[in-house]
């Protein structure tokens, strides 16, 4: 019998493309509904930034108020909906494609919530830059916001990386098969690193924020070194062999017969991401 062409890393790419489109615009999706949650109007939303009206004062709010309404509520819902999605994908049965998704858009959610915690503690930038420069009155918050932003953003980095080697387990058959483990790892966590700088970047090129000066080509690439957790996702569990702590609850295969609907859906979107909401959609 004729063995099924293992054709699986279609499938991983497919459900990369979706992890990212349902983290990083949704990313910015929460700046824009935090600016009208205190009853401000946006200017434009783009991939890469969301530009309000500037019709409330920021700087006149409580301290926790300046931290949510300059930025800060991004990326720490970011965090919360990266959790969720851990104790779902730790604790509940489905099938090997939505657990492939669950773990990716896991990663991209945590990865974009703590990646932007330690940004924005250790280089003062990023979102946490911008509420940084509100919160310049009260200099000693500053120094407290940056230090427990990169504590918590460099611990959940570094969770994050042995996190992602425990979910490439899930897949692998044989713990002790290190070609199986390289190649398994690669289809999970590579396409979400190399999709991540490569939108990344070109949604940064793009993006009105750029043309404005408030950003640039250096500031993308820091901003996207929050994908690094992929790299070491698949280093962990490839090339340096780090076992995980407990066999995996539930054991799958990689689909290897592609979903060609999905792919085309997931790049349709993707192309969207970079077309239409990378320059921005501007309501004024």
């Amino acid at each position: 019998m004729k063995k099924e062409k293992d054709l699986s890393i279609i499938n991983c790419i497919a459900t990369s493309l979706l992890a990212y489109f349902f983290t990083v615009p949704v990313h910015e999706l929460f700046h824009l509904l935090t600016s009208l949650a205190y009853g401000d109007s946006i200017m434009c939303y783009s991939a890469g930034a969301v530009e309000p009206m500037g019709y409330i004062d920021i700087g006149s709010l409580p301290v926790f108020d300046r931290i949510m309404a300059a930025g800060g509520s991004a990326s720490i819902i970011n965090a919360i909906i990266g959790i969720v999605l851990l104790i779902v994908v730790l604790k509940v049965k489905m099938g090997p494609m939505i657990r492939l998704f669950m773990i990716q858009l896991m990663g991209a959610h945590l990865s974009c919530g703590f990646g932007y915690f330690m940004i924005g503690g250790f280089f003062g930038a990023g979102d946490w830059g911008s509420v940084m420069s509100y919160l310049s009155d009260t200099p000693g918050t500053i120094t407290v916001l940056r230090v427990i932003l990169s504590v918590i953003g460099s611990a959940g980095v570094v969770f994050l990386f042995f996190l992602l080697n425990h979910m490439s387990y899930y897949f692998i058959d044989d713990p002790q098969n290190k070609p199986e483990k390289v190649r398994i790892a690669a289809k999970i966590h590579l396409p979400m690193l190399v999709l991540g700088y490569g939108v990344g970047i070109a949604i940064t090129v793009l993006s009105p924020a750029t043309a404005a000066g408030h950003l640039s080509i250096g500031l993308g690439i820091l901003y996207n070194m929050m994908w690094i957790p992929f790299l070491w996702g698949f280093l962990f569990t490839g090339p340096m062999n780090v076992l995980p702590p407990k066999k995996s609850r539930f054991l799958y295969k990689l689909p290897a017969k592609p979903n060609w609907i999905l792919f085309v859906i997931a790049l349709i979107l993707i192309v969207v991401d970079i077309v239409v909401f990378g320059p921005g959609i501007w309501f004024v």
